[in-house]
């Protein structure tokens, strides 16, 4: 009996606490912002024991607004997202990003098109064929711990095992940032900050390769 105990206790993984602090996202004026919505904060075990992963529930990126709700997301691989048109305009969503390129072609107020599977880990970014200024990012993520910031004052995972770990932060105006980690036997406390020095918006071409014809409405975003 006791031998079996011992076995199963070296079976499973040392839960050592976890990490927490505040993040703060800085304006190019140097300015804290109100918020860190579109923040996503990435968790990956260096050499700490790397968890299995499952599929995750289907994602659904609502288009409202001729924006994309929510703008920034994440999901495992083998999972899918589906793009449900809430709005009174058409849409198409496509990527042409090389981890998970695909086109729903256009569709209408109401409609939701056939869910995508995302196969392969990368950023996937995401655009309207129809409106230019829309677009969205899609973390596919190989790790479980993951939180989009939006509404928080900071980050905060729990029943992490020891080991370390890189810590990545990222929004559409800052870019990666990548902070080392180690989680020991009791809680890590830590501070973090980002920087906005991007463009909020990020030009591309529609899914032709070509530029975006002239927009009446461009002006109402």
């Amino acid at each position: 009996m006791t031998f079996r105990i011992l076995a199963m206790v070296l079976a499973a993984p040392l839960l050592a606490g976890g990490l927490a602090g505040p993040v703060k996202l800085l304006d190019k004026n140097g300015k804290p912002r109100a918020t860190l919505k579109d923040v996503i904060a990435i968790l990956e075990p260096v050499s700490a024991p790397k968890p299995i992963l499952g599929k995750r529930p289907l994602l659904r990126v609502r288009t409202v607004g001729k924006r994309f709700v929510p703008r920034v997301a994440w999901t495992t691989p083998g999972s899918f997202v589906t793009f449900p048109n809430q709005d009174s305009i058409v849409h198409n969503v496509f990527s042409v990003c090389c981890t998970v390129p695909f086109d729903t072609g256009q569709y209408e107020p109401g409609d939701t098109p056939a869910p995508i599977r995302l196969k392969k880990p990368g950023l996937v970014k995401l655009y309207c064929n129809v409106h230019h200024k829309m677009n969205a990012f899609l973390w596919v993520l190989e790790t479980p711990y993951a939180q989009v910031l939006d509404g928080k004052a900071g980050l905060a995972f729990d029943g992490l095992p020891e080991g370390t770990y890189r810590l990545k932060l990222w929004h559409p105006e800052t870019g990666e940032r990548i902070f080392p980690v180690t989680i020991g036997p009791s809680n890590v406390r830590g501070e973090w900050t980002l920087s906005a020095n991007l463009p909020p918006f990020e030009p591309h071409k529609n899914k032709f390769g070509k530029d975006y014809p002239p927009s009446k409405d461009e002006g109402s975003y």
